[in-house]
């Protein structure tokens, strides 16, 4: 799906895209972004803070449509590249068993071509979910929607539109497995290649801040840093939406290290 998406953008080479369809790829991008980081990362994969079963549904159903699979095949992935992290059981690093370029383009894409792209094991508390069972099965479906309602509110220039927001998100996901393995700084003493790194945080709405994740991986802000031995707190818009959905009444249990154990995982 994610290869056809990126063949679909060559649709806007010959419909061109102007400003409402750009607003609408970006609107898309916005919400499928929050839906991956809100809900298939922080709340799915590493329960740091509880919510309403509606939130997981809805989430998950907004964070399919992306292209990107269901709850049940991204969480897999992920807590395998935690737990076997820049190794070569990590799905999708950027340094084993190669590294430079031929690894960036592993992690950024080529894992996904290999026999690594079915994960080891599935999570039994998603697939005890008959809800997200179901969406991670019909995972297509969502996308194929979302890109029947984008053709017909554009036309060919909506499917476009589609196609060029599911692209760029992709890509600015995939960052976080790729660019913020390489590139950035290290404030807390994790083991791995794990960095901090301010513009994929800022294109993945916080998710950069991959070494304060790698740190603490239940925390649900992960836009916090330690600089000459204070708690220094970073844009981090993921967090902001969770606190959104605290203030409604649809999330509780916020889980976030103590300044002391920040300071004490502080690599200076």
């Amino acid at each position: 799906m994610i290869v056809i998406c990126h063949l679909g953008c060559l649709l806007l080479l010959v419909t061109g895209l102007g400003v409402p369809m750009a607003l609408w790829a970006v609107l898309l991008y916005g919400l499928r972004m929050l839906a991956t980081t809100a809900i298939y990362h922080r709340l799915i994969t590493h329960g740091s803070y509880r919510a309403a079963r509606l939130v997981w549904w809805l989430g998950s159903l907004v964070a399919a449509s992306s292209g990107q699979m269901g709850p049940s095949w991204w969480k897999a992935h992920h807590l395998q590249h935690h737990s076997h992290v820049d190794t070569p059981r990590d799905p999708h690093t950027p340094l084993r068993p190669m590294a430079g370029w031929r690894g960036f383009w592993h992690s950024q894409v080529g894992w996904l071509l290999g026999p690594g792209f079915h994960p080891e094991t599935l999570p039994a508390d998603v697939e005890a979910d008959p809800v997200l069972r179901l969406i991670d099965r019909l995972h297509v479906m969502p996308v194929l929607a979302l890109a029947w309602l984008s053709w017909g509110i554009g036309g060919l220039e909506g499917l476009g539109a589609f196609c060029l927001s599911t692209t760029v998100l992709y890509h600015a996901v995939a960052s976080v497995n790729s660019v913020a393995h390489l590139v950035g700084d290290q404030p807390f003493a994790t083991g791995d290649a794990s960095r901090n790194n301010r513009w994929v945080a800022l294109i993945t709405f916080g998710e950069g801040w991959h070494n304060l994740h790698h740190a603490f991986q239940g925390s649900v802000r992960q836009g916090i840093t330690v600089r000459q031995g204070q708690v220094v707190l970073l844009p981090d818009p993921t967090y902001r939406f969770i606190q959104l959905l605290k203030i409604l009444g649809w999330a509780d249990g916020l889980r976030q290290p103590s300044e002391r154990a920040l300071r004490a995982r502080s690599a200076g």
